[in-house]
């Protein structure tokens, strides 16, 4: 398959990620990562059934998307199958929950603003043992 027969809801290879296709634009498109079992759980991620998997072209069945919209190339990408519009409209509504999840989050940080501790004490490196951790120089200053 050619370049130009990407498309919403297309199943893509893009160097060693599978993505699926949410928007072709020129030049790039904006997709969602697949990622197998072994991948820890979040919250971004929808499960895919078998017959999904299979219809899209995947030969592996231990899949599930991860809903968070990336933009790629369309440069060396190579299209594997396509995903039912059921799929693709339940990836998509994960995605822009996901994108507007991640928006709030971002906001939230910028009104916080940076985290200001004030330190009346000097913070020390202490041992163990409860001595002071000392370079070699503050060590013989101090023997002095």
């Amino acid at each position: 398959m050619e370049k130009c027969e990407i498309s919403s809801g297309s199943v893509v290879l893009s160097g060693r990620q599978t993505f699926i296709v949410l928007q072709k634009n020129a030049g790039s498109f904006v997709g969602c990562p697949l990622v197998y079992e072994g991948e820890p759980v979040h919250r971004a991620d929808v499960v895919l059934e078998w017959h999904e998997l299979v219809d899209a072209g995947l030969s592996r069945l231990d899949v599930r998307c991860r809903s968070i919209p990336c933009p790629r190339s369309v440069l060396s990408v190579r299209v594997i199958g396509r995903i039912a519009s059921e799929t693709l409209s339940r990836v998509a509504l994960r995605a822009g929950r996901e994108q507007t999840q991640r928006n709030v989050e971002t906001l939230a940080r910028k009104v916080a603003g940076p985290r200001d501790r004030p330190r009346h004490k000097p913070v020390r490196a202490v041992w163990l043992e409860g001595g002071m951790m000392m370079s070699r120089r503050e060590a013989s200053l101090s023997a002095v």
